[in-house]
């Protein structure tokens, strides 16, 4: 209400008891300051409890950035111990990269897989026992709190077998390439045809985490050659029916067996 509409009611109520003007002008310069005191109080009130909520607000922002930005437990800490690992330093130094993280409670789990510029591979590395062997990928647990690695779990590549008609197609491509005919010997003899490995990653069961294969987006494989003790790959696409790459894998072991 403004204090034009204010006074102009005051003005208007009638007041038999009060006879005097003066008396009549004090009442309404009493209410009128009455009035506009109690409108300014609200504001001031109204003012202090808007800076107070985005005081609350700003508290509650900083609070929840510093939980996000220093968490107790993050996959920065978990990759930070594993690397540290003497194990783990020597599959990274031959082309091993630690992948997906999975963090349960006080305890991460952290995916490490040799890969190359063709994607997911398999590298020669010696295990504890000082054995060289054929590494694929691992799963190492950390305990967050002691800030260690409480094991290391060895990965063994799952099989995706190949039916008889997607070997024949692989021949058949294969066959009419031109590359593949300029690159591997008519005498070559096809040793092995299987899939490529597959990338991992780590999906949580329970309290535990298990390393699973990632789906498919094309089927894939690859045709190895053999003349001698050379050997060369040639890698399927089988959705598009076409060779993506040919190569020389070098020389092979005399006790090297193959899957056909």
């Amino acid at each position: 209400m403004e204090e034009k509409d204010l006074i102009k009611k005051l003005e208007e109520i009638s007041l038999p008891e009060i006879e005097i003007s003066s008396h009549k002008a004090g009442l309404k310069t009493l209410l009128v300051k009455k009035y506009f005191r109690e409108k300014r109080e609200k504001e001031i009130f109204g003012v202090f409890q808007k800076m107070l909520s985005a005081g609350v607000v700003v508290v509650l922002i900083i609070l929840i950035s510093a939980s996000l930005a220093f968490p107790k437990y993050s996959t920065a800490k978990a990759k930070d111990i594993a690397l540290r690992d003497p194990q783990i330093k020597e599959w990274i130094k031959k082309g091993a990269v630690v992948g997906d993280v999975k963090i349960i409670k006080n305890r991460a789990y952290v995916l490490v897989q040799p890969v190359d510029k063709n994607g997911i591979t398999s590298i020669q590395a010696e295990n504890k026992k000082g054995k060289g062997e054929e590494f694929y990928g691992a799963l190492a647990e950390i305990n967050l709190d002691e800030k260690k690695i409480a094991k290391i779990e060895t990965l063994t590549p799952p099989t995706s077998l190949l039916t008889e008609k997607e070997r024949e197609k692989v021949e058949e491509i294969a066959k009419s390439n031109p590359e593949i005919q300029k690159i591997v010997p008519k005498e070559a003899a096809v040793q092995s045809i299987k899939t490529p490995l597959p990338s991992l990653t780590l999906i949580k069961r329970g309290d535990s985490v298990e390393a699973v294969p990632e789906p498919e987006k094309e089927k894939r494989a690859s045709i190895i050659y053999q003349f001698g003790k050379n050997q060369w790959e040639g890698k399927i696409n089988l959705d598009e029916e076409k060779v993506e790459e040919v190569k020389f894998l070098g020389e092979v072991n005399d006790n090297a067996t193959f899957d056909k």
